[in-house]
């Protein structure tokens, strides 16, 4: 047998011996036992089972850390985000308006009692000044009834353009309508920030769990090529190498570490809780998020954005009250101002005029009642101001129109991003999924091939390098993915919290805040 038989031989053995201590060879799966169709990111640890990966160093304070999920976080936002509540809030201030105007025609109901005394000189209608000591009292129903005139503040009045009173009522339910469906749209726009931060916030903390899988690969590749080293069976510049690209990437797992802690902080802002709350996503494996039939072609889904979006009624409410509107300055100068007064009280008084054959000071009190009517019409500037007026709510209904027709667009345009980012990113996906099977396959072959005595340590590098980048480039497009489909779920008109409804939520809860009872 020659010297380099020999060599080769000897080689082999301690390859052998060295892969058997990083894999244990009856536990190892074959290449034929590694799953052909795996989702990407879902294997769920380290390519090689048996590494056991030290405790993480972490670059980042240590803090308290809380629990929660998706459904979580939209309900909690729900619940807490002001400016929710502000555009809730403006909703019933539509509904007071709403019942205002609807009471316009419904009469005002005042009771009262007044008492008058003069003492000294009044002038007569005829010119005549006499002096005169005189007093009157009225009680009941309205108030302020003096001498011979009617009641100035009627017990029953009714006071209204009728106009106003036909058409303000309309107005008001439609603005009611436009602010609802302003609210939702408001509420939509959030839940989807809220969510695809939520989504960072998985993406960092999945990423960096890959770089510590792929760490603790490097690391042992670092270990066996320090032993082939020191027994002269390999280079001393392979273990540098190996150790270079631990050390790349540690500091990979740091910035990981600082994203996460980053898109934590984030969450927390704009869940309006504690920033120094650190709040972590479930530890599972990150699935494919499919919210869209992604059998509607994307003319199917612009016209059912253009049923449903929230906008599109706010819009929609928007015009109807501004016709209303127009048509209320319209008929102005053509329905009267009404004012219907009634009242009914006791009066009683007297003077000291027993000359004008007044018997005395007080006489007897009685009951008495007033009727008022009126009805006036009115011309605002000899019907110039009210043409203004008119020319103004048209413009006013017009520019409804035209923001409208924004709206459209924005939405046709909206739902075409989403869709066709969806789209992309599936096929990416599609790709990403085969770069890690065969990244996955071609590392394993190495250590294979390594362990067969065929090869060096060394060589297993560039595999794991490719596998890592592999992990990495899996997890950013699941996740775009998943953020792409929830654009586009709320584009067509959906609600992000809509495919969570009924389901518990899961949290643990920060000192100091009630989340459960936020939630509920």
């Amino acid at each position: 047998m020659s010297s380099n038989a020999i060599r080769t031989m000897i080689a082999g053995c301690c390859i052998a011996w060295l892969g058997a201590v990083i894999v244990c060879a009856d536990d190892s799966p074959s290449i034929q036992q590694l799953p052909a169709e795996r989702a990407p990111g879902l294997r769920g640890g380290a390519l090689l089972p048996t590494i056991e990966k030290g405790a993480p160093v972490s670059v980042i304070p240590e803090s308290t850390e809380y629990l929660i999920d998706l459904p979580s976080a939209l309900q909690l936002a729900e619940s807490v985000n002001p400016q929710i509540a502000l555009s809730r809030e403006a909703i019933n201030e539509a509904l007071a308006l709403h019942l205002e105007a609807k009471s316009l025609l419904l009469p005002n109901l005042t009771a009262g009692a007044n008492y008058r005394l003069h003492t000294g000189p009044l002038q007569a209608s005829t010119g005549e000044i006499r002096t005169l000591r005189e007093q009157s009292v009225y009680f009941g129903g309205g108030a302020q009834a003096v001498g011979s005139g009617t009641v100035p503040i009627p017990a029953v009045r009714i006071f209204s353009q009728l106009g106003d009173a036909i058409y303000a009522p309309l107005v008001a339910q439609q603005v009611v309508a436009e602010r609802s469906s302003t609210s939702l749209a408001v509420e939509n726009a959030l839940l989807l920030d809220i969510a695809s931060q939520y989504l960072k916030l998985v993406a960092a903390e999945a990423s960096l769990e890959s770089y510590r899988n792929s760490q603790a690969e490097m690391a042992e590749i670092e270990r066996t090529t320090s032993a082939f080293a020191r027994t002269g069976q390999g280079r001393d510049g392979d273990y540098k190498r190996a150790r270079a690209e631990v050390l790349l990437l540690r500091v990979g797992e740091q910035r990981a570490q600082e994203r996460a802690a980053v898109e934590s902080t984030e969450l927390a802002r704009m869940l309006h809780l504690d920033p120094a709350v650190r709040l972590t996503t479930l530890k599972a494996p990150v699935e494919l998020v499919q919210l869209v039939d992604p059998g509607l072609d994307l003319e199917q889904l612009v016209q059912m954005a253009m049923m449903t979006r929230p906008e599109v009624s706010a819009r929609g409410a928007a015009i109807s009250a501004a016709e209303s509107r127009l048509k209320q300055e319209q008929v102005r100068p053509f329905l009267p101002l009404v004012s219907v007064g009634y009242s009914a009280g006791g009066f009683g008084g007297g003077s000291n005029r027993q000359d004008l054959g007044v018997s005395s000071f007080y006489q007897r009190t009685a009951a008495r009642t007033d009727l008022d009517v009126w009805a006036i019409w009115s011309l605002q500037n000899l019907g110039m101001g009210n043409r203004a007026v008119q020319h103004q709510a048209g413009a006013e209904r017009d520019i409804s129109l035209l923001r409208r027709t924004l709206m459209l667009a924005q939405i046709r345009r909206e739902v075409t991003e989403a869709h066709a980012l969806s789209e992309a990113l599936q096929k990416k996906i599609g790709v990403t999924r085969q770069q890690l099977q065969t990244a996955e396959r071609g590392a394993w072959e190495e250590l294979l091939r390594t362990r067969g005595g065929e090869g060096l340590p060394i060589e297993v590098i560039n595999s794991v390098d490719l596998l890592s980048q592999a992990r990495q480039d899996a997890i950013t497009a699941l996740l775009a993915y998943n953020t792409a489909q929830f654009q586009l779920f709320v584009a067509i008109g959906e609600t992000p919290l809509g495919p969570f409804r009924g389901r518990d939520p899961v949290y643990t809860v920060p000192q100091g805040v009630d989340v459960p009872a936020l939630v509920k």
